[in-house]
Formats: structure tokens, sequence, C-alpha cells
């Protein structure tokens, strides 16, 4: 990580999370109870993140007008997405279970 670097308020936050999730996935496998492992990586991962935020990212970048609204256009695409994605499955389950 280069001290130079300027990135958005929450990258940090993000790349923690992103970190954190999936480490906790086996902490769940080994406490017999796969959801588990992501309940208790993401508070790790938040805490890393907030740690990493405060110390790189001291003078964040400030999105223009229009970059912010592409981010949230973006986001509603991607939630949108999950939405049906997950439609989709509780369909075929529903359609498909023996």
């Amino acid at each position: 990580m280069n001290k130079d670097e300027k990135h958005t308020k929450g990258y940090y936050i993000g790349l923690g999370l992103a970190i954190g999730i999936p480490l906790g996935i086996p902490v769940g496998l080994m406490l017999g109870n796969i959801a588990l492992g992501p309940a208790i990586g993401a508070p790790i991962g938040l805490i890393i993140g907030a740690i990493l935020e405060n110390k790189f990212n001291k003078e964040p970048l400030i999105l223009s007008k229009e970059d912010t609204v592409k981010q949230k256009n973006f986001t509603w695409l991607l939630l949108l997405l999950g939405v049906v994605i997950f439609a989709i499955f509780l369909l075929s389950f529903i359609l498909f279970k023996s």
C-alpha cells in the first residue's frame, strides 16, 4: 500500500470485508456451522478495514456529482441483479424439489 495513493471513503473498509468474510468461512466449518463463519469474519473485516482507513486514507477522494450518480445507479443495478438471481434460485428450488 502506497501512502501517497488516494482512494474514496470506505475503500479500505470494503477491502477489510473482502478479506474477513472468506477468512471466517473456515472458522465456521471448524465450529460445525458454515453460516457462522461469515458472521464472525465480517466484524473482524470491518475492524481491520476501519484501522486501515484511519491509517492510510486520512484525506479521501471526493467524487464528482456525475460519479456519485453513476455509483448509485451501478449499486441499484447490482441489487436488482441479486434479487433476480435469488428469485431464480427460489423458483428453481420450488419447481424442482423432489
